[in-house]
């Protein structure tokens, strides 16, 4: 039978030898050992296997004679022979899924009715995670719908990260991986701020109210350096409900205006291959853009300059292969062969409508991009 104890250990070398040697002698098996440190000294909690016969009050009494004082023993079940960290995080884990289970995690963590100052911390953390995420499941957030008013363009600020993580929470899942290339499930305070303020860089945000329904941000691109002012990377969301409402392509179009007068010469949109809706975004702005597949993505490059289109494919053609594989590529295109570094990537089309998908249903609302699907040029109410 398995038991836990947990006890004062004499302050004096060999102590805890003393006492595994008393074990030892009553056939006591010592599975595992933790050790506490607390202002009146080391707090021991030892798992221990003891033949049929021995009870909670031998067990004390045994501990007692090794020197040891303010014993609590329990029997147990062998999961607490787990590695202690990985035992919290399963807590996580099911506290993830009922936050109000916490009290029944802790009690399955301690057991005991003795906390150390260590075991107070980590509880307290449990119980922060799980306020936390009972308050994630019960905020649903709700906001603006087409015909509850027009939607108006502004430069964004970082007043707006609140909004935008409100904007982030009523997009769908589909909607964000677009927008991000990899798993979103919610937008921290942090990355909000940086969205509506991002270095070198500027948002525009589409408003209803108080509420955000859409945004574009540009920033210098990454991959070269970002300390390279003259290419911009732009990026665009659109809440679900409002997409092709054309907000999509006048978000585009006063971005790439904004990245006109910072003095950039070229932006870049880096899309996956499913995202035809971007691709329309692009053709309804009437950007006049250059397509290069790479890495199993499409990097749209829409030259400002003459110098931005002389060296539009430059920089698609120096574009490494890891960016690519760190963009989470669609179930579409990971089987596609990767290229080694330094080998030029292929064009794939020049932009105007030629580069665009015909949509088989000819018109509709759009995607995830938030273009009209005919092609024209879209228009805010």
């Amino acid at each position: 039978m398995l038991w836990r104890i947990r006890t004062h250990l004499v302050d004096r070398p060999g102590a805890l030898a003393e006492l595994a040697a008393r074990c030892g002698a009553d056939d006591i098996n010592i599975l595992s050992l933790e050790v506490f440190t607390t202002e009146i000294g080391a707090v021991d909690e030892l798992v221990v296997s003891a033949a049929a016969g021995w009870t909670a009050e031998r067990l004390e009494g045994l501990v007692s004679e090794a020197g040891c004082s303010g014993t609590t023993v329990r029997p147990c079940q062998a999961d607490v022979l787990s590695d202690g960290p990985t035992r919290y995080l399963r807590s996580v884990l099911r506290l993830l899924e009922d936050p109000s289970g916490v009290d029944e995690e802790l009690e399955k963590l301690q057991g005991l009715n003795e906390y150390t100052a260590a075991e107070w911390a980590r509880a307290d953390v449990l119980v922060e995670i799980a306020g936390r995420v009972a308050e994630m499941l019960d905020r649903t957030v709700t906001g603006p719908r087409p015909g509850d008013g027009l939607p108006v363009l502004r430069p964004g600020t970082v007043d707006d990260a609140a909004a935008i993580v409100d904007l982030h929470d009523r997009c769908s899942q589909a909607t964000r991986a677009q927008r991000y290339h990899v798993p979103m499930p919610r937008l921290t305070a942090r990355t909000a701020r940086h969205l509506c303020a991002p270095p070198d860089g500027a948002s525009v945000v589409a408003c209803v109210g108080d509420a955000i329904v859409g945004m574009a941000t540009i920033a210098p691109w990454d991959e070269l350096g970002g300390a390279d002012l003259s290419v911009m990377e732009v990026a665009v969301l659109v809440e679900d409900g409002w997409q092709g409402r054309g907000i999509g392509t006048a978000l585009l179009s006063q971005i790439v205006a904004a990245a006109r007068v910072a003095g950039a010469d070229r932006v870049v949109c880096v899309v996956q291959p499913g995202n035809v809706a971007m691709l329309r975004t692009v053709s309804a702005a009437r950007l006049r853009a250059r397509i290069i597949s790479s890495g199993g993505y499409l990097t749209v490059s829409v030259a400002l300059t003459d110098r931005g289109a002389a060296g539009a494919g430059d920089a698609a053609d120096r574009l490494p292969v890891p960016y690519g594989l760190t963009r989470g590529a669609d179930s579409d295109s990971r089987g596609a062969s990767a290229r080694t570094a330094g080998e030029p990537a292929g064009e794939h089309a020049f932009a105007g409508a030629a580069a665009v998908p015909p949509d088989p249903a000819g018109t509709g609302p759009a995607g995830a991009g938030g273009a009209d699907r005919d092609g024209g040029p879209a228009r805010l109410p």
